[in-house]
């Protein structure tokens, strides 16, 4: 019997612990799109900074980067500033992801607030099934942006694009404040 990377018990168990963040990474990465969308930039970009950026606040600095042509340097010390606290997030989780082998690399990568949260509450024994639950909880995370942002950019047109980009802005002071 072949094993699966993923079955549909961890897959049910990953998408069960996602929801709360597919809700958010919905609608933010949908509005991440239509700011793309504002500075012309289609969803192919859209696709392509969801899936090799994947990190929501770097992705907006780095549309207005982009569509003022920033020097390679400051783009790269922007991206160190605004992501530095993902290098915490790494470290902590080296002793969770020590026995994940090929997916390590990925966990790492893929560490986003809301994932490393979800990722620190699962309790399960089991060191397999944690393994792909943990792989499947990053995925999907990635997934729900991915979705979201690509949406955003074919429908943005659709959307007024005035004072979105504040979203963000708007949304740390909002959990600032909570």
């Amino acid at each position: 019997m072949r094993r699966r990377l993923m079955d549909q018990r961890v897959l049910l168990t990953s998408f069960k612990y996602s929801v709360p963040v597919m809700a958010g990474y919905l609608f933010l990465g949908m509005s991440l799109g239509v700011f793309l969308d504002s500075y012309g930039y289609n969803w192919i970009w859209s696709l392509a900074m969801s899936v090799f950026i994947y990190a929501g606040s770097m992705q907006f600095v780095a549309v207005y980067l982009l569509a003022n042509q920033a020097p390679l340097l400051e783009v790269a010390l922007i991206a160190i500033v605004i992501n530095a606290r993902q290098l915490v997030y790494g470290i902590s989780m080296l002793s969770y992801f020590h026995h994940f082998g090929w997916q390590k690399p990925y966990q790492m990568l893929s560490l986003t607030d809301e994932t490393f949260s979800l990722l620190c509450h699962i309790k399960i024994e089991n060191l397999e099934l944690r393994k792909k639950v943990f792989l499947g909880v990053s995925l999907l995370n990635q997934m729900y942006w991915v979705l979201g942002c690509v949406l955003g950019s074919l429908f943005g047109n659709l959307i007024p694009a005035k004072g979105i980009e504040f979203m963000m802005t708007a949304l740390f002071i909002v959990i600032f404040i909570d």
